[in-house]
């Protein structure tokens, strides 16, 4: 029986890891494309960590990889806080009976 899931050599894996870094991509953008699972894709990315010596890829795409996740990092906390007022908020008014 057909599963319809594609096989990726360990090749091609490292080749998609290699164009998500260098491009800059989303995880949904990606796997979109080569239709993979997102979590795939972070399997692929715990098992070939981006400084691994398989992954091979130049330092200076490793260090805008990471600039860029320091610069979503405070987005991220002030999306969360908000977040946390909000449900805060509602816990609050369901104590009331509101």
């Amino acid at each position: 029986m057909k599963t319809g899931r594609t096989k990726f050599t360990e090749s091609d894996k490292l080749s998609i890891l290699r164009e998500y870094y260098a491009s800059g991509a989303s995880l949904y953008s990606m796997s979109k494309k080569y239709g993979i699972e997102r979590g795939t894709l972070r399997y692929w990315m715990n098992k070939y960590p981006m400084n691994s010596e398989s992954l091979s890829l130049p330092s200076q795409t490793i260090e805008d990889v990471m600039a860029r996740k320091k610069s979503n990092e405070p987005d991220e906390i002030a999306k969360l806080q908000a977040r946390i007022k909000e449900l805060e908020k509602a816990l609050a008014f369901s104590e009331l009976g509101i």
